[in-house]
C-alpha cells in the first residue's frame, strides 16, 4: 500500500514513527504541525486551525516545560493558558471576533476553539515523546560509557567486582524509568478530531486495547479486505467502534462530530 494513498491507519499513542518502532510500515503517524522533514510516514491533517508561528512558538515552551517538569499533569495544567496566551491578540483572534460580532457564526467559532485544543494536546504529547526519545538517547550514551566502565575493571572477563565496584555499578541512573505521557483517551480524541474519513486507528499498545474492550469494541481476525486494504502483513484483530467509546466515554460530545462516526482500530492479534 503506498504511503500516499487517502485511507490509511494512524497510530496512537504514539505521534512519533521513532517511539513505536514495531507499527507497520504502512501505518502513519499524526503530525500536528509540529514536524519538520520528509518523513513518508509523517501525515499531516488539512485545516489545522493554527498557523505554524503559533505552533512553532508553542512547542518551543512545550519543549523547555517537557525537560523541567517531572509531572505530565503540570504540563496539561499550562497547555490551556499557553494555547490562549498564544493565539489572543493575533489578528487571526481579532479577525474570528469581528465575524462572530458580524456574522453570528458562534457554532463555526466553537467548532474551532474544540479543534485548536485538540492541536494543542497533540502538540503536548508531541513534545513529551521527543523528550523521551531525547532521554533514552542519553540513557544509551550512558549505558555505553557504563559498559567500557566495566570492561576498563575487568568485569567483563568474568572477575567478581569488589564492594567498592559493586556500589558504583549500582549508582548508574535511569534516565526514563516513567516516561510522560498525556492520558490515552485525550490523545485519542485528539486524533480523532483530525482523522480523514474513511481512515483507521492502530495500536499495539495492549493496555489501550483492553480499555476499547472494556468499553464495547469487539474484536475478531482481521479480514483479508483489511490486510489488503491498510497494506498489512502478519496476524491482526480488528473492530468497529464509535468514536466516543475510543475516547473512554460512553456518550458522545455533541460538540465533537468525530464522538458519532465509527472507526476501524486494528491491532496485533494476541496483543
Amino acid at each position: 500500500m503506498s504511503l500516499d494513498a487517502s485511507v490509511f491507519l494512524v497510530n496512537v499513542p504514539a505521534l512519533n514513527p521513532r517511539s513505536d518502532p514495531r507499527a507497520p510500515e504502512a501505518v502513519r503517524f499524526l503530525n500536528p504541525g509540529a514536524a519538520t522533514g520528509e518523513d513518508p510516514r509523517l501525515f499531516r491533517p488539512q485545516g489545522l486551525p493554527m498557523p505554524e508561528k503559533t505552533v512553532a512558538a508553542m512547542m518551543a515552551q512545550f519543549a523547555q516545560l517537557a525537560r523541567e517538569s517531572r509531572n505530565v499533569a503540570d504540563l496539561s495544567a499550562f497547555a490551556p493558558g499557553m494555547r490562549e496566551d498564544f493565539h489572543a491578540g493575533t489578528s487571526f483572534a481579532i479577525r474570528d471576533e469581528i465575524s462572530v460580532a458580524r456574522q453570528g457564526r458562534e457554532q463555526e467559532i466553537q467548532a474551532k476553539e474544540f479543534l485548536t485544543k485538540a492541536q494543542t494536546e497533540l502538540c503536548l504529547a508531541w513534545a513529551l515523546e521527543e523528550n523521551a526519545l531525547e532521554l533514552a538517547g542519553l540513557q544509551d550514551a550512558f549505558g555505553e560509557q557504563w559498559a567500557k566502565f566495566e570492561r576498563d575493571l575487568g568485569l567483563g572477563d568474568g572477575q567478581t567486582p569488589t564492594d567498592e565496584d559493586d556500589s558504583l555499578i549500582q549508582a548508574m541512573p535511569d534516565f526514563v524509568a516513567s516516561p510522560q505521557r498525556p492520558r490515552a483517551s485525550v490523545l485519542v480524541d485528539a486524533v480523532l478530531a483530525f482523522l480523514p474519513e474513511g481512515c483507521g486507528l492502530y495500536s499495539s499498545d495492549a493496555a489501550l486495547a483492553a480499555d476499547w474492550e472494556e468499553y464495547g469494541a469487539s474484536f475478531s481476525p482481521a479480514t483479508p479486505e483489511t490486510l489488503t486494504r491498510f497494506g498489512l502483513t502478519g496476524s491482526f484483530r480488528q473492530a468497529v467502534v464509535p468514536g466516543h467509546l475510543l475516547c473512554l466515554s460512553k456518550r458522545p460530545d455533541p460538540h465533537k462530530p468525530w464522538h458519532t462516526r465509527e472507526r476501524l482500530v486494528v491491532a496485533p492479534l494476541g496483543e
